[in-house]
């Protein structure tokens, strides 16, 4: 399994009844915003933008962390380090598609997650 859903109950403890509602928000933002992210990894890439490069690695590192993605995450941080040491390279495709590939993973999980929360919560109210 590629998330842990587990890492999502400090944020439904703090939430309390308003978790589901939350989480699927939480879910919601990864799904129509990583997206853009992984592009940003490719593109600044190509164009050896470090900077550009950096940030879209530490942003999806740290929204991979909400969701206990940790081979993404873990991924994401490789690829953090490697653009603040300004050393993009053609050698970095491999570490890239096999991000994209975990990153779709994780994208699946978390759109079954999704349906899995609403569907328990069908009934009982707007969550979704």
């Amino acid at each position: 399994m590629s998330i842990d859903p587990s890492a999502l109950a400090p944020y439904r403890d703090a939430m309390g009844p308003g978790a589901d509602s939350f989480v699927i928000d939480l879910i919601d933002t990864f799904l129509s915003t990583s997206g853009q992210l992984v592009d940003g990894l490719y593109t600044s890439l190509a164009e050896s933008d470090a900077k550009t490069f950096t940030r879209c690695a530490h942003t999806l590192k740290s929204n991979s962390a909400i969701f206990g993605a940790r081979l993404l995450l873990n991924l994401c941080k490789e690829l953090e380090a490697t653009g603040k040491s300004n050393n993009l390279t053609g050698a970095l495709f491999p570490l890239m598609d096999q991000l994209k590939a975990e990153y779709k993973l994780v994208c699946k999980e978390l759109a079954a997650l999704r349906q899995s929360i609403a569907a328990e919560n069908a009934g009982k109210g707007p969550t979704a």
